[in-house]
């Protein structure tokens, strides 16, 4: 049981590339009053490159390291709304990290609608160069492939028809729920099983 008190414990938003982790992520946070950080952000300001600029230039295993040795380094600190990379907790240190100093909530779409939506940037270093239909096909072998660790994650949230702002506040509301019953938890002496 962590030692963090329930009010304080960061909330990581998961999931797939493209479900709109950092938008809401910074909604959640200006509805919480709470310090926003994104970890692909933090990497490229640690870099001085872009992530994509990482994944060419240094490739994607020194991109997994940095997103680790960010992530650990997050889970240590309290009070973050934090939102990270669509692989970030593939990793299981960085998935225990997590659940054991906060709160993960993981944010889906329909996959049309995540197709769409990445068709539209050129910033994913995994989708890079590709057409429409590879997008696609790319998208469903990275869903099937990543499906097993996001189920893991009890708080799961459709953003398809929600507005950054919607969805900050429906995970608020979960988030303000499980804090009171984690409270009850604690006073308790951690006999209340809720799940």
């Amino acid at each position: 049981m962590s030692q963090i008190p329930a009010a304080r414990r960061n909330v990581y938003l998961v999931g797939f590339m493209g479900t709109g982790k950092t938008t809401i992520g910074r909604e959640l946070a200006r509805l919480m009053g709470r310090k926003f950080i994104d970890v692909d952000q933090e990497i490229e300001r640690r870099f001085t490159l872009t992530v994509a600029e990482i994944f060419a230039s240094r490739g994607e295993s020194v991109f997994r390291q940095a997103e680790e040795d960010v992530a650990l380094e997050l889970s240590a600190e309290t009070n973050r709304i934090v939102a990270t990379g669509g692989g970030t907790i593939l990793n299981p240190r960085i998935f225990d990290a997590f659940e054991g100093s906060g709160m993960l909530v993981c944010l889906y779409t329909q996959q049309q609608d995540l197709v769409d939506r990445l068709q539209r940037t050129d910033k994913r270093p995994l989708l890079k160069g590709q057409s429409e239909e590879e997008v696609r096909l790319r998208v469903e072998r990275l869903l099937e492939e990543r499906q097993v660790v996001y189920n893991k994650v009890a708080v799961r949230i459709d953003t398809t028809s929600l507005t950054p702002l919607s969805a900050a506040r429906k995970i608020h509301d979960v988030v303000s729920v499980r804090q009171r019953v984690q409270r009850v938890r604690d006073a308790l002496g951690g006999i209340l099983d809720v799940t």
